[in-house]
């Protein structure tokens, strides 16, 4: 709690220092409508700390997360095989629409899938940080509670459409977060487990490249491009020194979260947008809430007697994983899905130290975090 406390602050101190200084009123609306969007990522991440009342509706919630992932995934690869995003062509009576905000997007030849997000690159984030849970369900970590989950397809079936939706986003932030995601649950895993992980990602892959002729080029293009003149590994180079000139003009608390417009520049590093706008205090603020999200997790892992809060963690902690470091390869915070679903996972991290708690009233060497 006291970590989410010094992060809200953190914002609050930026807001003020935004609207303490001559402001534009474009900026102004928009810093005003971020520390809105962050008090809700906020709620979120207390609701999921606070409101679960026990481990086995902490379960529910994870299979019913995996569940959802694995429709999302779905839904993606109906795009990637029509071309068409679908979503684009639904109309709500009384609303107008004044932008696009669907529309298809193109590499190799390929439609990369968004599903019902606004972007492939936030589509897969948001894939990878659900695809640990369905892993740990599938391995037969989350145990069941109030459904039955009874042959192997039923366990599997949204890691593997998950991670086929990945593949085929052909975004390299969302490979290196089910990579990270994937490594970090390996780690619990009995040996056993992950040979069984192996054959299965290797099954994966080779009906991937099978049925999609030419994306296993695409795939390992992403990767043996950088630093051979692609746009945008430039873009994201010669954002460092246009940032470090307006981090050294207000290091401490930043020029003011969510006034730094898009249109100024786009960093795709969310670590360096936030530098600019809410300083060194506020970026260590979030880092530190990230790191005790991390170690409760980690400390229900190690020390819970209960398997499946054990497993519940674990597949938390990789999700949270797999968020922050995607945040790093681009402006996570800019996207409407990513964010909200990163802030309930660390909520989740929580939620299993606190369950952990009530089950263990007596444990030894807890500290309230």
């Amino acid at each position: 709690m006291g970590a989410l406390i010094l992060f809200a602050m953190a914002v609050l101190a930026s807001f003020y220092v935004a609207m303490a200084r001559p402001i534009n009123a474009e900026e102004a609306s928009v810093s005003t409508l971020t520390l809105i969007s962050v008090a809700g990522w906020l709620g979120a991440m207390l609701l999921a700390h606070d409101g679960i009342p026990s481990i086995d509706r902490l379960l529910d919630l994870l299979h019913y997360l995996a569940t959802i992932g694995g429709l999302l995934a779905l839904f993606g690869l109906l795009q990637f095989v029509t071309g068409q995003y679908w979503v684009d062509q639904i109309s709500i009576p009384g609303l107008q629409a004044h932008q696009t905000v669907f529309s298809a997007t193109l590499r190799e030849g390929f439609t990369r899938p968004a599903g019902t997000a606004v972007h492939p690159i936030e589509f897969g984030a948001v894939l990878t940080m659900l695809l640990p849970i369905a892993l740990a369900r599938g391995i037969g970590q989350l145990p069941t509670v109030g459904t039955r989950i009874s042959n192997p397809f039923t366990r599997w079936w949204p890691a593997l459409a998950m991670g086929l939706a990945v593949m085929l986003s052909l975004s390299r932030s969302a490979v290196i977060g089910l990579a990270v995601g994937a490594i970090i649950l390996a780690l619990t895993w009995t040996p056993r487990q992950r040979i069984a992980a192996i054959g299965g990602i290797v099954g994966l892959l080779t009906v991937v490249f099978l049925a999609v002729p030419g994306i296993a080029g695409s795939i390992f293009g992403l990767f043996t491009v950088i630093g051979k003149g692609d746009p945008s590994v430039i873009s994201r180079v010669e954002s460092y020194a246009i940032a470090d000139a307006y981090i050294s003009q207000l290091p401490l608390f930043g020029r003011g979260i969510g006034t730094f417009l898009p249109r100024y520049r786009i960093f795709d590093n969310e670590y360096l947008l936030l530098l600019v706008e809410i300083g060194f205090v506020g970026v260590v603020a979030l880092l530190v809430l990230v790191a005790t999200s991390l170690w409760c997790a980690a400390r229900v892992y190690l020390r819970s007697p209960d398997a499946g809060l054990r497993g519940a963690a674990a597949s938390v902690a990789a999700a949270t994983s797999c968020g922050a470091v995607s945040l790093a390869l681009f402006d996570g915070f800019s996207f409407p899905m990513m964010p909200g679903l990163w802030f309930l996972m660390m909520g989740l991290c929580g939620a299993t130290y606190r369950l952990w708690g009530e089950s263990a009233p007596y444990s030894v060497g807890r500290i309230d975090a």
